[in-house]
């Protein structure tokens, strides 16, 4: 690499520097930012709008957000003076999953989203109705226009104890007739046919007929053997509503006005900004601050349920011309708030109207020092690369090295996997499940108590074992790539302990990085990026090919970073990344599903196969207590009842657990089901057990679907049942002396399913009368071998088709080939997937001959110039 490449390098890291600083004063000195920094030039009164903390709802379509909440400093102070923290909330207007319903009202409240009311334009809906101008709100909890088909004896499980049940289809295949059950009771019936909306309205607080469930039925269909309906379109908002009246604390803030135009709040005490403290400010929304000597502080929501969260950038649009996103107004690039350190920036040099030209768009990353989670250990080198993050190396004397390690010299990155200093409790014989299929054993604690000998496990198999003694550190060293015995988990043993009648080991501090390390070079395409330079100091790349943001487009830009644009006539769009928060991260609760009145149980609350404690749990509305160091707590019910027992601690994936309360001597009686998948034409076997002993119960009568099974459970509880439909359906048992017992099953049908992806138009522009190339890739994740036609839409229209067959899981690419030959801008749709490019005109052409003498003409005049 020459000088003239270093120096346009350090050039373009000192310009990211100056970007971490500067990207506010880019946007506004007032808002753009979800980092307030007293060094980054910012005013003392700022904003967090919608557009610029994707905590807040946002609609990208019509540019319209919900709420706001701006803060107003004092010069050198921690502390937000009482009624200097505002947050406003208005309605907005929002169009149903399913289209054909129009639009309703919502309002984003305390970063969640709540129902506001039906207007004009609510298909199903009587009029306008308004809860909010009753200072109600009410959770949205299904707006879907998803296909579902459903079957004689089968139900649509809605939310909160709701369910649709399918009774039956007249023989004429006209009608279906409907009931809709709330906690096991029928509470309405309904008859209808194709293309009918099932509306269920009841009072919500103060407001009468409120549609709280509207489910679009869109065919009816009655066969020799099968009755099935289709529905497509589903809404419910909840039927518990949020009250909200003038002088109402939420967290630190109180109600100053609420009315039919929206809610305003200030924070009725002074809040101070504590280094490292995460302060709640109303329902999920906290301020984090750093642990610094500079004022540094943002806004976060809790996430507390598994599931794809969306994580945005400030927006590009008439009000924030956003041209360049770091981690102080992209959320989704790596950020330390503590150290103040930051990896990431994505910057757009030149914008052609909604083109991005190739090698315009630029994106680069650096290593940085940060220090681990377990602050004894020291730091380590860390980088965020596209958008995820990276271990980089180790500095001298960390973690028994001592030599430096660089793993990015060698153009290698390994995922860091695991940083924390959580206290977890181990006993003889239990095991730390780490990543990647690894897993740490405690398999014996020594005589004295004073060291533990662990077990590495790599998928079953003994990897490594190690003798270490209280405030010891375990360290696994591999080689990756061409860096050699780099550490790849570590783990400190706070104490090793041991009594009469156990052994406990108690961990504090994990590290753990990836053995499945990326490689990258010059040259290495990530979606539209290619690596255009690589060292020890940092990567960059460019796009390859112009970026068209054709609206109602997202743009995989490279790796789990997008571009998400707007479906309207003006130019929105916004970089975002989607986190998966998984099952694996939460607290799992372990109890009995039955308890009696008086009886006590123990709950123990585990997380990766380890005891958590320190954690709070909560039996409905009624906190119980925390786990000790075990993950243990006893609870006594004193009262009969459905419960949802929770679990939360900081850092955790909140758990839950819904449990019945028996009277005392009362037995219920549990239902399973294997095989616990369960697949159209599958034989069954329900076991029906009491809920004290757990002990099969004979002679009960079950029922599937409401139908009685014919015969009872035998001498072992169990009955078995052939299942002819696919579907949701109850299961039930009943027997005198026992409380009835219900399960929900989900019966998958046998059919194939096609998605389609990763749509692309290639060249994005073309002259008139020349072809584009269409390539789609198609998959079946269906579970068995099917056909299907792909077809091509330009502008709405079929203008060509294929027919192919895959089995389960397989894919293929569809390509087509296809020409037009008037300018203008055509719109591409493959299996719902759209695309747009543009045709212009037709360059004029010049024969050959005429071409050779415009030639020879220049030529001739470049010799007299020249002369």
């Amino acid at each position: 690499m020459g000088i003239k490449t270093y120096t346009k390098i350090l050039c373009l890291f000192l310009l990211l520097g100056l970007l971490s600083v500067n990207v506010a004063a880019q946007v506004s000195d007032s808002a753009g930012n979800r980092i307030w920094d007293e060094n980054a030039n910012q005013n003392l009164t700022y904003t967090w709008t919608p557009q610029t903390y994707s905590g807040f709802y946002y609609d990208l379509d019509t540019g319209e957000g919900s709420e706001n909440l701006t803060v107003q400093l004092s010069e050198g102070s921690r502390t937000i003076g009482e009624g200097n923290l505002r947050y406003e909330t208005v309605p907005i207007q929002t169009a149903f999953e399913y289209t054909d319903w129009g639009s309703y009202e919502v309002i984003g409240f305390m970063a969640e989203r709540y129902f506001a009311g039906y207007n004009a334009n609510s298909s199903f809906a009587d009029g306008e109705i308004s809860v909010i101008s009753d200072g109600q709100l009410s959770k949205i909890l299904i707006d879907s226009d998803d296909r579902r088909s459903l079957y004689t004896g089968s139900s649509l499980i809605l939310e909160e104890g709701y369910s649709l049940n399918i009774v039956e289809v007249d023989i004429n295949g006209d009608t279906v007739w409907v009931q809709l059950e709330k906690d096991g009771n029928i509470i309405d019936n309904a008859f209808l046919s194709s293309n009918d909306d099932y509306v269920y309205t009841t009072e919500l607080g103060d407001v009468e007929d409120v549609p709280i469930i509207a489910v679009h039925f869109d065919q009816i269909f009655s066969g020799r053997e099968t009755n099935a309906v289709f529905v497509e379109g589903i809404f419910q908002i909840s039927d518990q509503y949020v009250q909200i009246r003038n002088g109402d604390e939420f967290g630190k803030m109180e109600v100053s006005s609420t009315s039919s135009s929206g809610i305003r709040m200030r924070n009725s005490d002074s809040i101070t900004l504590r280094r490292g403290d995460t302060i709640d400010i109303m329902g999920k929304l906290s301020f984090v601050v750093a642990d610094a000597d500079d004022l540094r502080f943002a806004p976060i929501v809790e996430i507390s349920e598994p599931g794809t969260y969306e994580l945005r950038g400030t927006v590009h649009d008439d009000r924030f011309n956003t041209m360049a996103w770091t981690p102080f107004n992209f959320e989704g690039f790596y950020y330390n708030i503590d150290e103040n350190v930051s990896t990431e920036s994505l910057v757009i040099e030149e914008l052609d109207g909604r083109t991005i030209d190739d090698g315009a768009l630029v994106y680069s990353t650096r290593p940085a020092r940060v220090e681990f989670e377990y602050e004894n250990w020291g730091s380590y080198e860390v980088i965020g690369f596209m958008a995820e993050k990276y271990f980089a190396g180790y500095p001298e004397d960390t973690l028994g090295n001592s030599n430096s390690v660089s793993i990015l010299s060698e153009n290698i990155l390994s995922k860091v996997l695991i940083d924390d200093d959580d206290k977890r409790s181990l006993f003889t014989g239990s095991s730390l499940v780490l990543e990647n299929g690894y897993s740490l054993e405690a398999a014996e604690v020594d005589v004295n108590g004073k060291r533990v000998l662990f077990n590495l496990y790599k998928d079953g198999e003994l990897l490594d074992s190690g003798i270490i003694p209280s405030n010891g550190d375990y360290i696994y060293e591999a080689d990756i790539g061409g860096a050699e015995n780099v550490p790849i988990i570590a783990a400190h043993v706070s104490t090793v302990f041991r009594s009469r009648e156990t052994d406990a080991v108690f961990v504090e501090g994990i590290f753990q990085i990836s053995d499945d390390y990326i490689e990258i070079s010059e040259g290495d395409s990530f979606g539209e990026m290619e690596i255009s330079s690589i060292s020890d100091s940092g990567i960059t790349m460019r796009n390859e090919n112009p970026i068209s943001l054709s609206r109602d487009k997202v743009v995989d830009l490279m790796g789990n970073v997008k571009f998400r644009v707007a479906d309207a006539s003006v130019l929105r769009f916004y970089p975002f990344v989607e986190v998966e928060i998984e099952e694996g991260d939460q607290l799992n609760i372990e109890m009995p599903d039955v308890l009696e009145v008086g009886r006590q149980a123990n709950i123990t609350v585990t997380a990766r196969n380890v005891s958590v404690g320190d954690v709070e749990v909560f039996v409905g509305n009624e906190r119980i207590g925390t786990t000790g160091d075990d993950g243990n707590l006893t609870f006594t019910p004193s009262r009969e009842g459905s419960f949802t027992v929770t679990a939360n601690r900081e850092g955790y994936v909140s758990g839950s657990k819904d449990i019945d309360v028996v009277a005392q001597g009362v037995l219920k009686l549990l239902i399973s089901v294997s095989p616990e998948t369960v697949r159209e034409g599958d034989q069954i076997s329900i076991m029906v057990t009491d809920s004290v002993e757990n002990q099969p119960v004979a002679g009960a009568d079950v029922f599937f679907g409401g139908q009685r099974i014919a015969e009872q459970t035998n001498s072992n509880g169990t009955v078995s049942y052939w299942v002819t439909a696919p579907g949701t359906y109850m299961i039930n048992a009943t027997k005198e002396g026992y409380e009835e017992g219900e399960i929900v099953i989900e019966v998958i049908e046998n059919a194939p399913q096609f998605t389609f992806s990763n749509l692309t138009v290639e060249p994005a522009s073309v002259e008139a009368g020349n072809p584009v190339n269409i390539r789609v890739d198609v998959t079946n994740t269906g579970n068995v071998a099917g056909e299907t036609q792909v077809d091509l839409l330009v502008n709405n229209e079929p203008v060509d088709s294929e027919n192919i067959t895959l089995s389960p899981n397989e894919s293929t690419a569809v390509e087509f080939s296809h020409t037009e030959d008037e300018p203008g801008t055509y719109t591409i749709e493959v299996g719902g997937q759209t695309e747009s490019y543009e045709v212009t005109e037709e360059a004029p052409f010049l024969s050959g001959i005429a071409t050779l003498g415009i030639l020879a003409t220049a030529f001739v005049v470049l010799r007299k110039r020249r002369k």
